[in-house]
């Protein structure tokens, strides 16, 4: 099956501030990859990620975004059926001391 990616944009975060957002499928999924951007290229160590997945956290409580990966051959892989209807909750805090600009990426079949 081919794969598709869906991105979701969570913008600029200040230091201290957080964002969060979710999507929907609008079929069944399978989720193969999931990537972290930020749109300068600084680093993401002090960004904490808190993800859920059809209603199962992942994060406990949360995971540097670096530990997710930012290219498709390291990144995080987990394979996960979602389905139609399902929601998929993101959320992005920033816990260092300069602004970033995160985009999720999912690629799924």
């Amino acid at each position: 099956m081919v794969s598709t990616f869906k991105t979701i944009e969570l913008g600029a975060i200040a230091a201290g501030a957080d964002n969060e957002d979710t999507w929907t499928p609008e079929r069944d999924i399978t989720i193969k990859k999931i990537m972290i951007n930020e749109r300068s290229g600084a680093a993401v160590n002090a960004v904490k990620i808190y993800l859920s997945l059809a209603g199962q956290t992942y994060t406990k409580p949360f995971v540097p975004a670096s530990a997710i990966g930012s290219n498709l051959e390291y990144c995080w892989k987990p394979n996960q059926p979602v389905a139609k209807g399902t929601e998929i909750y993101v959320k992005a805090e920033n816990a260092g001391a300069s602004e970033v600009n995160i985009d999720i990426v999912f690629e799924y079949e």
